[in-house]
Formats: structure tokens, C-alpha cells, sequence
């Protein structure tokens, strides 16, 4: 499995370099379905369609759900092979039993703390007998996270949704058969650039940069490391993986 990525986040702002499936986020993903031999998957948040849109150009059939009408009319445009959803994660139309595995990537913490556990539920009812829940959340730690910290604080909403998974994991019939961690390494040309993907994230995130650009700009370059005057801004954020096997009968 790998261990740490060199993410071109520049790419996420600009629509240059490299392909956004080869982030290690992605492949770790793609390693855990190879081993379960998965092919039936439910990407729930699945945003504007990156997960999905790598999952089907590699043959996977890809349910996507999310509650923004505007994240899914870009997710159907990039992965076009995939069926859509507009739903939350506590509520997701579906049948029992139907899928190899139901994925979170990065979204967990998206939900609000009162139906994590709830979405977490619907996720695993979902499952066939035997299916995996996959959980990949960012931790409220590295140079990436100190860095958009006066932009966006999720010191609260990470920790609601570890406490979610571990609350979740303890009362359910299910095997945790992975619990593994990942550095997510992003380079940035500039300040703007790494503004500009908080931005594509959640555009509410510009009224904060707006406040004060200038506090903002000294974190980034308090945070970010950089081998030479010419070279990227590197900024690294941890990321958990857990895997949960479906133990119902």
C-alpha cells in the first residue's frame, strides 16, 4: 500500500498537471477494493466526482451520492458511467445487501455531527454480508491543516467524525480489518494557488481570506516548506483509513 503522494494541488485550482486519480487518497482506495475483489461501489459525498470519475474509467459500477445539486451536475459530467444520487448520507435510496462497498473519502466530517452515526448506518446497511465501510479522514494535524486553519477551523468537525467511527464501530457487528495512516503531501506554486483549492473546496471559505489576507498569507508561509526560492510550497496533511467489514448475517 502507499505510504505518502506528491499531489499537484495547483492542478485542483488550475486544471494543470497531474491527474487527480493518482493521488494516494485514490489509490489507497483502489488497493482495498483489488483485495476485497469489489466491484459494486457507493461513493457517499462524493462531491464534484473525483473518486468516481477514476473508479469508473477502471471499471468499476459506481453509485455517488451527495446532497448539492451543483457538486453532482459536475460529477456527472466527469464521470458519466457512474449513476447519481441527490440525497444525504442518513437517507440514501437504495436497497439492503446491494453493494461490495460503501466509501467515505474525506466526506465524513462534511456531515452534520448529529447524523454522522446515523449516515454511518446507512452506509453499512447498504453492504452485502461480507461487504466493507471505507472511512479516509483528513486528522486535525500537519502543515495543511495549521495553514487553512484561520481560513477554515475543522478542529471540531474532524474530531466529531473520529468519534462518530469509533462510537459506530464499538456498537455494530463488523470487523475492523484496516486501520492504517497516510501523508497527502500538496505543492503549491504561490499563496493564491493554495487559496484557490481551499476555495474550489467551499467557496463560503473566501469571506475568511477576505477578513484578513494578510494573517492568512503569513500562515501559509509560516506552515509551508520549501527547498529553494524557485521551487513549489510543500504542505503535508495526515489522513486516517479505516476499513470495516460488514459482520451481520
Amino acid at each position: 500500500m502507499p505510504t505518502r503522494e506528491i499531489l499537484d494541488a495547483t492542478h485542483q485550482a488550475t486544471g494543470q498537471g497531474s491527474a487527480p486519480e493518482a493521488s494516494i487518497g485514490t489509490a489507497t482506495i483502489l488497493d482495498i477494493l483489488a483485495r476485497e475483489e469489489v466491484r459494486r461501489v457507493i461513493d457517499i459525498g462524493c462531491g464534484r466526482g473525483d473518486l468516481a470519475a477514476a473508479l469508473v474509467r477502471r471499471g468499476y459500477a459506481v453509485t455517488g451520492v451527495d446532497p448539492s445539486q451543483e457538486a453532482l451536475n459536475f460529477a456527472r459530467a466527469r464521470a458519466p458511467g457512474a449513476e447519481f444520487l441527490l440525497a444525504g448520507a442518513d437517507a440514501i435510496p437504495g436497497r439492503t445487501g446491494s453493494y461490495g462497498a460503501a466509501i467515505f473519502m474525506n466526506s465524513l466530517h462534511h456531515i452534520p455531527a448529529a447524523i454522522m452515526g446515523a449516515g454511518l448506518q446507512e452506509a453499512m446497511r447498504l453492504l452485502r454480508p461480507d461487504g466493507v465501510l471505507v472511512v479516509v479522514e483528513p486528522l486535525a494535524a500537519g502543515s495543511f491543516f495549521d495553514a487553512m486553519r484561520r481560513v477554515d477551523d475543522e478542529t471540531a468537525v474532524r474530531a466529531q467524525a473520529l468519534d462518530a467511527l469509533e462510537a459506530f464501530a464499538a456498537a455494530q457487528p463488523c470487523e475492523v480489518v484496516q486501520d492504517s495512516r497516510f501523508d497527502r503531501v500538496s505543492r503549491f506554486a504561490s499563496v493564491e494557488a493554495f487559496l484557490t483549492y481551499l476555495c474550489a473546496a467551499d467557496p463560503a471559505r473566501r469571506r475568511a481570506i477576505d477578513a484578513d489576507p494578510d494573517a492568512v498569507t503569513r500562515d501559509f508561509l509560516r506552515c509551508a516548506h520549501r527547498a529553494a526560492s524557485d521551487a513549489p510550497y510543500v504542505l503535508t496533511q495526515p489522513h486516517m483509513v479505516r476499513v470495516l467489514r460488514n459482520a451481520a448475517p
